[in-house]
């Protein structure tokens, strides 16, 4: 019974459309008038209409206005279906096409007020708004190299901005869901559930809100309750919401600010450092940090080997390796509500050597011995341009 309510639910919904009503139409009057004519013709006329799938042929051909003339009524009958079939079908072929090219621009209106569903998968979410998206994009559009990497921008940003960022990236492959992203309805029409990572910003969409963490940490509870498995990487504002962020399991927290202070000691203290991290986390200019893979000839080698080779052959400065390997993570031990016995559990482990980590799950090596062995899980951490690189 279920399945018969569906079927009607979904024959209803199908005679209701417009262009299904114009086809149906259509092939009425092509059935009809193809039966009507083999019926004057088929003994005036049986030269030119032998069977009905001639009469069938020859409505078709006259519906169409193609008009080949191999099939031609003779008798007067046959010339007054011909008629209305040339009537008729003029009427409807041109409420057909006028059909198609409504919902066909129905629908790109409908993509450009980011209102259509997204069908895409293993793409990006960037939910908010603020001073960094475009460089964001444009990060992402330098580095786009084999293929356009697909962004789904979540916001309530007017459409027109949006329009104008998908012609400036050219490299990028750019949708737009309108909406407020806390909310699962909104995350679900941008597929959060097939999505490779979810980057969540303060937003600050023209105005229309308040920059604040809750949204973001609202958001990044919604993500995970939709679908556990996706990254999720959040910018917040304020250094003591990190906690409230991480019970959310969220994968990675972004500080805004959170290395002023280092910049402005060592400005002083070690003079030239802060300019070189700068130029460093400058893209675009032949020498930014990347993440590449260590080609496997490479593998059970040293680090002092790799990195010759890497200099030599790419002029890239090996700084490191990093790999993903699975970690207790601390909001799996604590409790929902960071309290004093939290703390206090922490800091055993962390007395311990015990490593429990909030994050990913991402083991860093900067500046190994010369005799350390790169393994199999290793990606190496280079300095310099990697665009055109075989080993990317």
């Amino acid at each position: 019974m279920r399945f018969i309510a569906r079927l009607l639910n979904a024959l209803d919904t199908l005679v209701r459309n417009e262009l299904f009503r114009v086809i149906l139409l259509i092939v009425f009057i092509i059935n009809i008038a193809a039966i009507f004519v083999y019926v004057f013709e088929h003994v005036g006329n049986p030269s030119q209409f032998n069977s009905l799938t001639d009469a069938i042929w020859w409505a078709l051909v006259t519906m169409t206005t193609v008009g080949y003339g191999d099939k031609v009524p003779l008798t007067e009958g046959g010339r007054l279906i011909a008629a209305i079939v040339m009537v008729s079908g003029i009427i409807l072929i041109s409420i057909f096409t006028a059909t198609v090219s409504s919902v066909l621009v129905a629908r790109k209106i409908r993509e450009g007020r980011g209102l259509t569903e997204i069908t895409w998968k293993n793409h990006i979410l960037i939910c908010g708004w603020n001073l960094n998206t475009e460089q964001i994009l444009a990060t992402f559009n330098l580095y786009a190299h084999k293929k356009k990497p697909q962004l789904v921008l979540v916001n309530e940003m007017p459409a027109d901005r949006i329009e104008g960022l998908c012609d400036e990236f050219d490299r990028l492959n750019v949708a737009y869901v309108h909406g407020d992203f806390t909310k699962e309805t909104t995350l679900k029409l941008a597929n959060v559930r097939h999505a490779t990572a979810v980057i969540i910003l303060p937003d600050d969409s023209e105005g229309m809100h308040t920059p604040s963490d809750d949204r973001t940490l609202m958001a990044s509870l919604t993500v995970k309750s939709i679908e556990p498995k996706v990254k999720v990487y959040a910018h917040i504002l304020d250094r003591e919401n990190i906690g409230h962020l991480k019970r959310s399991k969220a994968d990675e927290v972004i500080v805004s600010d959170e290395h002023i202070g280092f910049m402005l000691a060592n400005h002083i203290l070690f003079p030239g450092a802060p300019q070189v991290v700068r130029e460093l986390l400058s893209t675009g200019r032949g020498h930014d940090i990347h993440r590449v893979p260590v080609p496997q000839e490479f593998v059970g080698k040293t680090f002092e080997e790799y990195s010759s080779y890497c200099k030599k052959n790419n002029d890239w400065i090996v700084i490191g390796f990093v790999s993903e390997e699975e970690s207790v993570r601390m909001s799996d031990i604590l409790s929902h509500d960071y309290t004093a016995i939290d703390a206090f559990i922490e800091k055993q482990f962390k007395q311990a050597g015990i490593k429990v980590e909030e994050r990913s799950g991402m083991r860093v090596n900067v500046n190994p011995p010369l005799d350390y062995r790169i393994e199999k899980s290793d990606y190496a951490i280079v300095i310099g341009s990697v665009e055109g690189s075989p080993e990317v």
